[in-house]
């Protein structure tokens, strides 16, 4: 994140009111969007939920799942047989 906001040469505060008058949700919520969909696509292509958890920065695959109930209404494992 301070790497991104360096870049751009941007506060985070400055970066997050931006983010919110332009897609309607906060950088937090963007920011675990796009991990939600790398992680949809790497499951739907079969990679254990364990390891895209852990490499998505979750410290297990349990908090990675409550994430993806969240986000979704599902786990990974249900969304995915339908």
């Amino acid at each position: 994140m301070e790497k991104m906001l360096r870049r751009c040469g941007a506060s985070r505060r400055t970066l997050e009111r931006v983010f919110r008058a332009e897609t309607a949700m906060s950088l937090g919520q963007w920011l675990r969007r796009q991990k939600l969909l790398q992680a949809m696509r790497r499951l739907a292509a079969g990679e254990c939920v364990n390891t895209i958890a852990i490499e998505l920065g979750y410290n297990s695959a349990s908090a990675f799942i409550a994430m993806f109930r969240r986000e979704l209404g599902q786990t990974p494992k249900r969304y995915f047989e339908t």
